[in-house]
């Protein structure tokens, strides 16, 4: 895939979306958000895959979109535009049936930011940084940040980041609950996320799937409508391939093999 979008799913499972315009810091011109979106929908299509790693290239993870080309179209319906494609690509990252991992490689600034929001876990590299800088350009967040920053971290911290704008490093991102690891000096955000990745690939497929879709659940449906989504989750998983082999496996006192249905 071009257009600044890499995208490919290698034997084990593990697919790598990257996007890939170093010269202008990852920022995503239209043709970029165009084919991050055809990226999403390929995932979704792709039945082999079991994670999605999600990174930019060179020394920036993702600068949001390309202001340089933005310029040009300051009408309404190119706010439009913007706000459709990548709300509705990373809307589908919620949809897939696996775990979606951000590998924050280098900076995060404004949109870049709201994709890490959307991705399921989070690690970054040490050095990296993170800035929701929307109300620095008048505006606001566009693709859903907003909404999944304010699950992630709360009310309060939220208000302060999206109000100023400023920039943090990883280890306060990781406080806030922003990202999950951080990746030791020197050592490269994606090496981590591939290890990462290769860990859960390992973990029962369906049961992963399942309880991805019950925490999206847990934090928008009534409680009440959770416990049922969530009984019956854990009924259908009950006499799966994966939980007779864990049983086994305990048995044996062996590990398990997940994932041989």
């Amino acid at each position: 895939m071009s257009r600044g979008i890499e995208f490919n799913v290698a034997g084990d499972g593990i697919a790598l979306l990257r996007v890939n315009r170093p010269a202008a810091r990852n920022a995503l011109s239209w043709a970029a958000q165009e084919a991050f979106a055809d990226a999403v929908a390929a995932a979704q299509r792709n039945q082999s895959i079991r994670v999605l790693i999600i990174t930019g290239a060179g020394g920036a993870f993702v600068s949001g979109g390309d202001l340089k080309e933005l310029a040009a179209h300051p009408e309404a319906a190119a706010g439009e535009r913007l706000n459709r494609v990548m709300s509705a690509a990373l809307a589908g990252l919620a949809e897939l049936p696996y775990p979606v991992l951000a590998a924050v490689n280098g900076d995060a600034v404004g949109g870049g930011c709201e994709i890490v929001t959307a991705c399921d876990l989070r690690l970054a590299a040490a050095d990296a940084r993170f800035a929701f800088r929307q109300v620095h350009n008048g505006l606001t967040t566009g693709w859903g940040g907003t909404a999944r920053l304010v699950g992630l971290i709360g009310q309060s911290r939220a208000m302060e980041l999206l109000l100023t704008g400023r920039t943090f490093d990883a280890v306060e991102a990781q406080a806030l609950g922003l990202i999950q690891r951080v990746a030791p000096p020197g050592v490269d955000a994606l090496e981590a996320a591939y290890a990462w990745a290769g860990e859960l690939s390992r973990l029962p497929r369906r049961a992963l799937a399942a309880t991805k879709a019950l925490v999206h659940a847990a934090a928008h449906l009534p409680p009440s409508d959770a416990d049922r989504l969530e009984a019956q989750w854990f009924i259908n998983l009950w006499p799966s391939a994966d939980h007779l082999e864990a049983v086994a496996a305990f048995t044996a006192k062996r590990p398990p093999v997940f994932n041989r249905e």
